[in-house]
């Protein structure tokens, strides 16, 4: 016979949660109330969430060259004394192992120490992105028109092998805001995997792992369904919307190079990935379009089908 949690097992595992939580909460109190004193400045209500992740910035020209200048000072060195006397040049060759290491070390603090925390504090009337030294940088819920998922390739071989890099977003005036897929709520203690966790987890003990909205969570809640409500009302009003070359209409969808448009009547159903659309028919063969540079808005493009009342699936790899 399988026996459940006891009442007292439970209240002891809630309890352990709870002060996780609660020491969470206290650790980064002071950013709460530095979004509390933004929203009321901007005029964006109270918080909904706090998040943060660590940003490198690139370095500048300047800082470039003084991090390469004493490397090609070396090799100079050497090859003109390799040219002068050989002889003479082979004990800074024999040391150049143990120059290596310590350039590497100085490279890289240089480069950490230019990193900082960036937050997003989350509001009921839109979200600011705060850095150390700057001001504020706010969008309103109201002004995104568009909302697209960004992905970028990982670097592997394959030409449809992507990374999700988060969302790009776009307000009436034209602006274009990154919104970061590395950003964790502060308040969860067990970000970025407490997912994982919960699933490795018996049932029970998952189901009381504590959940917080994650990044994409509160941009697909307060900015893609919005936009997605808005794309689709435009659609049946007669709107063409495009995206990596695929259109789709009131009546259709078609690809890049397509003079017409297959009718949704003839469509089963549409399977999407990033950078690529498969659009499976009710008779005859699958039509694929793929777009190899660029692999983003396919997931809000399937959304954008299911209100349309296409069947239509989303699959977020490559």
């Amino acid at each position: 016979m399988c026996m459940g949690m006891s009442p007292e097992a439970r209240r002891r595992l809630d309890e352990r949660f709870g002060q996780q939580v609660e020491r969470r909460r206290q650790d980064h109190a002071a950013n709460w109330e530095h979004a509390v004193r933004v929203g009321q400045g901007l005029g964006l209500g109270d918080p909904l969430g706090i998040y943060h992740t660590e940003v490198t910035p690139p370095l500048g020209a300047r800082r470039v060259l003084w991090l390469v200048a004493p490397a090609v000072a070396y090799v100079a060195g050497v090859v003109l004394l390799v040219l002068w006397n050989p002889d003479r040049a082979l004990p800074f060759i024999g040391v150049l192992p143990f120059l290596v290491g310590p350039y590497v070390v100085v490279c890289v603090l240089i480069t950490r120490r230019r990193r900082f925390t960036r937050w997003l504090y989350a509001y009921g009337g839109g979200f600011a992105e705060v850095d150390p030294d700057g001001p504020p940088r706010p969008v309103r819920w109201d002004e995104i028109t568009d909302a697209v998922d960004a992905w970028r390739h990982d670097g592997g071989e394959s030409n449809s092998s992507w990374a999700d890099d988060g969302f790009v977003l776009t307000t009436a005036g034209g602006r274009t805001v990154p919104v970061t897929a590395k950003y964790e709520n502060a308040l969860d203690p067990y970000a970025p995997i407490g997912g994982m966790i919960a699933a490795l987890m018996p049932a029970e003990v998952g189901a009381a792992i504590p959940r917080f909205p994650t990044i994409a969570g509160l941009i697909v809640d307060r900015a893609v369904t919005p936009v997605v409500t808005c794309q689709a009302g435009a659609v049946r009003g007669g709107a063409v919307l495009t995206r990596g070359g695929v259109r789709v209409t009131r009546d259709g969808i078609a690809g890049p190079k397509d003079t017409t448009v297959t009718p949704w009547a003839a469509i089963d159903r549409i399977e999407l990935r990033p950078g690529r659309v498969k659009v499976r028919p009710v008779a005859g063969k699958a039509r694929t379009y793929t777009d190899h540079r660029d692999g983003s808005g396919y997931a809000v493009l399937c959304r954008l089908l299911l209100a349309l009342g296409v069947t239509a699936s989303y699959e977020a790899r490559g």
